[in-house]
């Protein structure tokens, strides 16, 4: 997609040595407008899923004695 990506390669460059210069940069980061719908959109699939098996997976525990 050289010269023809959605993003500006000059501005993520920026971006990434701002985000290394950090204390404590974030574990991930989401590059781009269009990755971060995608990100969201697996976000939410991802949550929907631990709400339909909260009850299973917490029920997962020993008994108390």
């Amino acid at each position: 997609m050289n010269g023809k990506q959605p993003g500006d390669p000059a501005k993520l460059a920026k971006a990434l040595v701002a985000i290394a210069s950090q204390e404590e940069p974030p574990r991930r980061f989401i590059a781009g407008a269009d990755t971060i719908a995608e990100a969201e959109r697996k976000a939410a699939e991802f949550q929907k899923q631990i709400n339909a098996y909260r009850d299973l997976s917490t029920s997962l525990a020993h008994e108390e004695a």
